[in-house]
């Protein structure tokens, strides 16, 4: 047999091999996916429409993915997993990891796929198309009013692409259905800005098509068994087996698990190093993730000493939402007891979970009657599962959820079929309006009047925010420099200067009027008390007329945030 018969004969071997999707192959390729997004979320985040420091499209959606990739680690299929097995997993984990408006639609991106393969050993190239227009499907069923121009528009067009290479091709091979999806879902990136005009004028593409985009392009290589971790970026990432005969199981065994324990935690403090921590923690665990601020970060890792990895972050800063789940024993489906063991606690006939982001915010909503204040809100949006553990944690069976931040809503809506317990959402926007609705509390009505009676008061409240540009840009007409003093009200771009109080100023101008009866300002961590006090006198002075009152929020990268009701 000549070098050509052969050459040809492995040539065959290969294409073979590439008719069908395994188990195997769809967990190689979303965790390598994940790892790629995972790398590139700086560039994800910086998209962001707006300048300002909250950019947190690409890191949400990294924490999704990493969900989903835990809840794939557990999938055993005695050697050779079923690809529907491994997809429900990505689904179920991706669900109840999912952060902010891009997770949510990517989970349900994978809800979709996997429904489409429910109870399937493999998978053909026909059902793999199949499958991933299965995925837009849902996805935009999923959301309310879809706009196009975002992530919904670059799934969908992937779909279409690998539909029309399956309708041209007579041998269709499953990773060339998938490099007709990732070429139809780069066009669609690039014209993204053509269909919002905001994307022009920033001169930015989606960021939700983006982390598509970036997802696709990892997938690929490792279902190709390309794929390698950039050693720049050790320790950050996943880590990613190498194509693996067909046969390979998709997890080791718990007995033969490197490291025991999950080990998550938020750590805040000042000028944290993120990437020293990312490259000094490599060092006790992998599965690694830092992300966050130089304020606060969020620290996963999997590990063998979680003692070592909090000892190092104490420190940086102080430690809270500590989780340490003992992987073992969770594969073998033990109960873990929690460190803190929930007490007898009296029912109520409704309790209240809050989100919100600073010390004083917490305080604050607590002090006014939330039962649960889950720590989140810009950079940090809480996970599904958050707010439902919250949810379970409240002491009533009827919960009313209020998000405080337009990235949680819909989180929080996916949520209320989650849970054991009744859950409504109203659905604020930001912290004045979940003031504006713990205040319109009336305990004696009835829980749908409460709930309604609490979105009623939260949508009469206008929101000022202040914060700072982290690049040159353009939107709403305004020519923005870096470092520039920024003015939102109700979230659209409203001024531009370089004095926090100036901007401040005029923000209120643009938020009340004269029907306005009290302004509340509350200030940033970045804030002294002098200088919060300072503005609100100038405030005082230029609406006399209305109560003016000053509260310490400690709410990172937004010095101030007013409110006008």
């Amino acid at each position: 047999m000549d070098d050509r018969r052969i050459r040809t004969a492995g040539e065959v071997a290969k294409r073979l091999k590439r008719m069908y999707l395994t188990g195997a192959d769809l967990a190689r390729a979303i965790v390598s996916g994940t790892n790629w997004l995972g790398e590139n979320t700086s560039v994800v985040d910086e998209l962001n429409v707006f300048p300002v420091p909250d950019g947190d499209t690409g890191t949400n959606l990294h924490l999704t993915l990493m969900a989903a990739v835990r809840e794939i680690e557990g999938v055993d299929g005695g050697g050779a997993p079923r690809v529907g097995a491994v997809a429900s997993a990505a689904a179920a984990g991706s669900l109840m990891g999912a952060r902010g408006n891009s997770g949510v639609i990517f989970s349900q991106l994978l809800r979709g796929f996997a429904a489409a393969i429910e109870g399937r050993d493999v998978i053909s190239a026909q059902d793999l198309g199949r499958a991933l227009n299965e995925a837009s499907r849902v996805a935009y069923k999923a959301v309310m009013k879809p706009v196009e121009g975002t992530m919904l528009t670059v799934a969908r067009e992937a779909a279409r692409g690998a539909a029309a290479y399956l309708r041209s091709s007579a041998s269709p091979d499953v990773c060339e259905v998938m490099e007709a999806a990732l070429q139809a879902a780069r066009d669609a990136l690039d014209k993204t800005p053509e269909m919002l005009p905001i994307l022009k004028e920033a001169g930015v593409v989606d960021a939700g098509g983006k982390g598509i985009v970036l997802f696709l392009e990892g997938a690929i290589s490792g279902m190709e068994g390309r794929y390698r971790p950039a050693p720049a970026l050790k320790g950050r990432v996943l880590t990613v087996a190498p194509a693996a005969p067909r046969e390979a199981t998709v997890r080791a065994h718990p007995e033969t698990l490197t490291y025991k324990y999950c080990t998550e935690f938020l750590l805040k403090g000042r000028a944290l190093p993120l990437d020293a921590m990312r490259q000094d923690l490599a060092a006790y665990g992998d599965c690694l993730l830092v992300v966050g601020t130089p304020d606060v970060a969020k620290v996963h890792i999997h590990t063998n000493d979680p003692g070592i990895v909090l000892q190092y972050s104490t420190r940086l800063g102080d430690l809270s939402e500590i989780q340490i789940n003992n992987m073992v024993l969770q594969s073998k489906g033990e109960s873990v007891a929690n460190s803190e063991t929930a007490g007898s606690v009296t029912k109520k006939e409704f309790a209240i979970v809050a989100v919100a982001f600073g010390e004083g915010l917490r305080e604050i909503l607590k002090s006014l009657g939330a039962d649960e204040v889950v720590e989140g809100g810009q950079t940090m949006n809480p996970s599904i599962e958050d707010l439902v553990k919250a949810a379970e944690r409240a002491p009533s069976d009827n919960v009313i959820i209020l998000p405080n931040n337009s990235n949680v809503v819909l989180t929080a809506e996916q949520a209320k079929g989650l849970s054991s317990k009744r859950i409504a959402v109203v659905p604020s926007r930001t912290i004045p309006q979940g003031v504006a609705a713990l205040l319109a509390v009336r305990p004696e009505g009835g829980f749908d009047k409460i709930v309604q009676e609490m979105s009623d008061a939260s949508s009469q409240v206008r929101t000022g925010e202040v914060t700072f540009a982290v690049r040159n840009s353009t939107v709403n007409g305004f020519s923005i420099s870096e470092d520039d003093i920024l003015g939102l009200a109700d979230g659209e771009l409203k001024v531009v200067g370089k004095s926090r109080e100036k901007v401040a100023i005029d923000l209120v101008r643009e938020i009340a009027d004269p029907a306005t009866e009290l302004i509340t300002i509350y200030y940033g961590e970045s804030v002294t008390q002098e200088e919060a006090g300072r503005l609100a006198e100038r405030i005082q002075e230029d609406w006399p007329n209305c109560e003016v009152e000053l509260q310490y929020g400690g709410q990172p990268l937004y010095y101030y945030i007013i409110s006008a009701e």
